[in-house]
């Protein structure tokens, strides 16, 4: 059986939507720092605040059209939604890129008209329309039974009492004409115009969402209270005397793939063994990339890496020279060994004698993975004689 892409897709777009719709209920609608919310839980969305608000989100990048009470997935919610319909802390929330005709009897759950009367006969007509055609369909032994999407919805609904059908439908909103995932980048963005400057918006919000799926994928439950701690680390790194820190946490995908160059055989030289070539695979690893991305970001210009890295340079002759002078004539035993002991200094000591980059930038990476750079491009080296062992290489 052949798939639909073009489903697939679509279903897959969902799926992505719910965790970044989620942060925005979060943040614009939770009412106190302790308030919690969730993903594929009791719904798409899941808000523990005052109330338990759940929120069936019905994702499109397509053209809209207008929600009318024989839609599938709304009857897919009703049943969702049924078991708590005698529940006095639930709030439930349909969410949808479709509209809703200002003359319809749903336009009253968008607004928040109290009196629904009229919605519950017309979802109770289109129920009972919808069961008895299933009915006489099953009853001609037809091939293919109408509504399988609809039906369990419309069960669910019919199968509750006069009271608990009028309290399920006042506890429903309609949210019609919803953003979709292509937008929440730009909402992010708008969210953040009450506390950033207009042109550190753009990088705090892509930050924040990269933050978010890191956090979605370890957990599917995150407060208040840590989403806005994580906000303000990020403003506070964008500072004069800060930088962000995005590497910090994360590794290359394949340590093999990082080796084989001159910084592998620097560590050879004085030899380090498998465990210093992984620390220094992972440092430079994150060295660079963390440098790339400051630069692509425009919170730092290659100028400023550059004389950063004369700087570790020249930290690294004050101790690199004298070595060399004191070995002449040594054995290489012995040179080993030092070059060994310099090689530590730089991932164990270094940064207690070499100023970060800014005041305020706490990780060490930069400056034990930038020297493996340098070392990989010989410009410093462990050995007292690297340069005269390897420049033939």
């Amino acid at each position: 059986m052949s798939t639909n892409i073009h489903s697939a897709q679509a279903s897959m777009l969902g799926y992505r939507f719910q965790p970044l719709y989620a942060l925005l209920v979060l943040w614009q609608e939770s009412e106190d720092d302790f308030d919690e919310i969730s993903v594929e839980s009791d719904d798409d969305v899941v808000l523990k605040s005052n109330y338990t608000k759940l929120y069936q989100l019905k994702h499109s990048t397509g053209k809209s059209g207008s929600l009318t009470v024989k839609n599938d997935g709304f009857w897919k919610t009703i049943r969702i939604w049924a078991p708590y319909a005698d529940s006095s802390d639930h709030k439930f929330y349909f969410v949808t890129g479709d509209s809703v005709n200002s003359t319809s009897p749903l336009h009253k759950l968008v607004t928040g008209d109290l009196d629904r009367r009229a919605i519950v006969k017309l979802l109770m007509d289109e129920a009972k329309s919808v069961i008895d055609e299933r009915s006489k369909a099953i009853t001609k032994k037809a091939n293919k039974l109408p509504y399988e999407s609809k039906i369990h919805g419309c069960e669910a609904f019919i199968n509750l009492n006069p009271k608990q059908r009028s309290a399920l439908i006042e506890k429903i909103t309609i949210r019609p004409n919803s953003f979709n995932i292509s937008q929440v980048h730009a909402l992010v963005i708008d969210q953040l115009g009450q506390t950033v400057i207009k042109k550190l918006r753009p990088l705090i919000a892509q930050r924040l969402l990269e933050w978010w799926d890191y956090r979605m994928l370890h957990t599917s439950k995150v407060n208040k209270s840590e989403l806005l701690i994580q906000l303000q680390n990020f403003i506070a790194q964008i500072q004069d005397n800060n930088l962000p820190d995005d590497f910090s946490r994360l590794t290359p995908t394949s340590i093999d793939y990082e080796l084989g160059g001159f910084m592998e055989k620097q560590i050879d030289l004085v030899n380090g063994g498998k465990s210093r070539k992984r620390k220094a695979a992972v440092a430079r690893w994150r060295a660079r990339n963390q440098r790339e991305r400051w630069i692509a970001d425009d919170v730092l210009n290659a100028i400023e890496l550059k004389e950063y890295d004369d700087l570790l340079i020249e930290s690294w002759g004050n101790r690199h020279e004298p070595m060399k002078e004191d070995l002449e004539g040594e054995t290489e035993e012995l040179c080993k060994k030092r070059g060994l002991e310099l090689l530590d200094w730089v991932h164990d000591d270094s940064h207690l004698h070499i100023h970060p980059i800014r005041s305020e930038w706490k990780q060490y990476f930069l400056i034990h993975g930038s020297f493996q750079q340098l070392s990989e491009e010989l410009k410093v080296g462990w050995h007292p004689k690297y340069y005269e062992m390897l420049r033939s290489d």
